[in-house]
Formats: C-alpha cells, structure tokens, sequence
C-alpha cells in the first residue's frame, strides 16, 4: 500500500546523507514522500533522487546565524509547513535530538525511528539497532525496511553521470585537460583520521611526476592550514580548489578525475558514489561501520598495528595505524586499480 510520508534526514554531515541516499531511493519508489533535508545537500537530493519527492529544506546555517528568537522563528515556520499536512507515518532516520523534537511537533498516524532516538516517549515504534557491529546504512536500510519490508541492496545509490558545471577560472584554467586528474582530500572532521600533510605532500608529487593534474580538495577554515602545509612541502604545482565549490561542483569535479585519494570523510563517500576510482586512507575508525559500500573503493588500514585498548580519541599508539600508511602502499593501490 502506498502510504503518504514525511520522513526526516536533516543530517549535518555530507557522509551521512551519501550513504542514506540508497534507503530514501527505497522509500520514493515506494511512498508519496516529503523529506525534510540539510538545504546544504538540496542539490545532491534533487540529482540522486531525480526529484521524486517533495523536499522541505532544514536551513542550518540560516538558523545558526540567528539570534535565539531568530532561530525559534526559523524553526516554528518549518515545522508550521510540515504541520499542515497529515501523514500517514513519520519516519525519523537522523535519531537525534532535532528530528525527536519535529516528531513531538508533527502529526502522523504513526512515529517511526532507529532504536538510538533521543527521546524514545515520543515514538510508536523504534528499531533496534547495533552500532557496534554494524554499518551506519543500516541505521538508515532497518528503518525503513521496517515500512516497505522488502529489503534494501546493501551498496551505496552512484550517482547518473552529472552534467557539465561551470567552476571559477581556478579550475577552467587547467593547462593539459587531456591529462589525468587526481583529486586528493588530506583533510577530515578529526584530526585523528588524517594522514600527514607531508605524506599528501610526496602523494602529490608522485602522481605529478605520473603525468597527473593534481587537484586539492578542501572546506572550511580548518582545513586552509592543511592545503598550506601540502604547498610548503610540495616541489610541483598543484590546483588548489578550496571553498571555491558546491556539493554538485565537487561531485562533477570527482567524476571528471581519474581517482581519488582521500581520508576518512564525507567527501569521501561522495566520492565513491561518483564512479571514479577511490583510495580510501583508514585510521582508527570503525571499518565495519563506515567503510564505503562501493565497487569503485579500495581502503587501506593498518588496524592490525592499534593496541586492542585503544580508542579512536585515545589512542595508544600515537595512532600508528595512519602513520604506517606508506606513500607505497598508496601508489600500489592506484596501479592495482588501473
């Protein structure tokens, strides 16, 4: 029975949002559905789902840059247009403290969320899950299968090849286009998860010395000092892309490349929804929850090198696992995957 849908994915990270893109493709084929997104991730919803839903946009940054009765007004118009609509279930996918407080706000004939909600009173129905052992897209594929009970393929939704997007004359300008591109992104939301610059640094330079056109991928203030550190110890050029991108530009971008090397991040995952060939770079972070689920990745680990009581923000090994990733090792999976 096709049912009316709100279901809510308003998830501040770029990785998160990539890997439920598979469960909201489910849900879409299957329901009439409203989806309340990060308006950062519109333009990636509206190609991987070819608008076969109706999106309600959640302004983050929009709301963070407000006052506290700029940020209660922000949110209460939201909520006010999702309440206007009866639905026949609500599906909360993100488990957390915001989307537990839209579901107390709503009216749906039933509430539905994983097991991990912040505020279990306000459900009528959580899913058990186990974080230990399991992939974060299953936080997102039980929930759902929950509803539309057939299953749903354990692999990441790629991406349809993305139209031609015009970048800045930083990237236009790039002298040989009938040379590969690499794309490299040295940076990650922990700095725990980073392989060092200066191995970025003799990665780039390699691939230089192979005849690629080496491209710098990069956001945010705090992840300028790391592009800068590459540069000082670099002795070739290389493009420097940094917040000169949106979601769409950086995934066209990607799939333009020949491959990509990267940490564990959110671009990452976008990377390995695009096509293109992806080394993924794993410290101490749980592969059996947040490797990609991609054909097109090859991941390299040292975990094997960690002391069994480490933990990802205290670790005993002065994080031996990244650091005894070698620029070797890097280049051998480039050629294995040529």
């Amino acid at each position: 029975m096709r049912l009316r849908l709100l279901v809510l994915q308003p998830t501040r990270f770029l990785g998160n949002a990539v890997i439920s893109l598979q469960t909201l493709a489910a849900l879409t084929r299957a329901h009439d559905v409203d989806l309340v997104i990060d308006d950062r991730y519109a333009s990636l919803i509206h190609v991987a789902l070819e608008s076969q839903c109706r999106v309600v946009y959640y302004p983050r940054a929009k709301i963070k840059s407000r006052g506290v009765l700029g940020q209660l007004k922000t949110f209460y118009r939201l909520v006010r247009r999702v309440r206007a609509n009866r639905y026949d279930m609500i599906i909360d996918l993100d488990g957390t403290s915001l989307t537990s407080t839209i579901i107390a706000l709503i009216r749906g004939r039933h509430r539905i969320g994983p097991g991990f909600v912040k505020h279990s009173r306000f459900y009528d129905q959580t899913i058990p899950m186990d974080q230990a052992t399991q992939h974060c897209f299953d936080d997102f594929a039980r929930v759902a299968e929950s509803v539309n009970a057939d299953p749903i393929p354990r692999q990441y939704l790629m991406l349809p090849e993305l139209p031609h997007q015009e970048l800045s004359p930083t990237l236009t300008s790039i002298p040989n286009r009938q040379k590969p591109l690499a794309c490299l992104h040295p940076s990650a939301s922990k700095s725990y998860k980073e392989w060092p610059a200066t191995q970025f640094a003799s990665l780039s330079d390699a691939l230089h010395e192979r005849g690629y056109h080496v491209i710098i991928l990069g956001a945010g203030d705090g992840e300028r000092p790391t592009i800068d550190a590459i540069r000082e110890h670099t002795q070739h050029p290389f493009i420097d892309t940094h917040n000169q991108l949106d979601i769409i530009q950086l995934a066209w971008l990607i799939q333009q490349c020949h491959l990509y090397v990267g940490n564990d991040s959110g671009p990452m995952h976008l990377a390995a929804i695009t096509g293109t060939k992806v080394v993924g770079l794993f410290g101490p972070t749980e592969l059996i929850r947040w490797r990609p689920l991609s054909e097109t990745t090859t991941i390299l680990a040292r975990q094997n090198l960690c002391d069994p009581k480490c933990q990802p923000e205290a670790c005993l090994g002065n994080y031996r696992c990244m650091s005894a990733i070698t620029l070797d090792d890097v280049l051998a999976a480039i050629d294995n995957e040529r």
